[in-house]
């Protein structure tokens, strides 16, 4: 993770805006990975709440600095370089979605110690809860999917008993 020691609060709101920007873009590529309508379902409502976070940052940068957002381009430091793009595979997509949730949640959970406003508090406790909880539910539904992927495979790989061996 990024040093967030010394951050102030107008970067920390960038930061957020750019991660979760990132962040829609990374669960929209994911969408088109899987063929499975509940899977692209998932995702899809990963990149809604996403976009929705980010809106979110905005207005909280909006409300704090007392200026609009009309266009963000940010610089590297106002980037958690951490996150890793989706790639290809919908297995890594998944991984990787898990390790971007995690540095997410770990990131404003950090953040939210570093001021002292109690909105700005309870905004990035609220972004690190909530990174948390997609966290959390990608490791029980994907674990469980793969669970039940391996016991099918083992399944159709084991030989029938045949009624002599009986």
């Amino acid at each position: 993770m990024q040093n967030v020691y010394m951050i102030d609060p107008i970067d920390a709101l960038k930061m957020a805006i750019q991660s979760e920007r990132e962040m829609n873009n990374y669960y929209r590529k994911a969408v088109n990975l899987f063929d499975d309508e509940e899977l692209r379902s998932i995702m899809n409502d990963f990149s809604k709440k996403a976009s929705d976070n980010r809106q979110k940052a905005v207005d909280a940068y909006s409300s704090f600095s007392g200026k609009r957002i009309l266009y963000l381009n940010l610089d590297r430091r106002h980037r958690l370089n951490t996150l890793i793009r989706c790639g290809s595979d919908p297995k890594e997509a998944i991984i990787m979605a898990k390790r971007n949730e995690k540095e997410l949640s770990e990131f404003y959970e950090t953040v939210s110690h570093r001021f002292m406003q109690g909105d700005l508090r309870a905004f990035f406790r609220e972004l690190s809860d909530f990174h948390r909880d997609h966290l959390s539910f990608l490791e029980t539904t994907f674990e469980e999917a793969a669970a039940l992927e391996e016991s099918e495979t083992v399944e159709a790989n084991q030989e029938p008993k045949s009624a002599e061996a009986a």
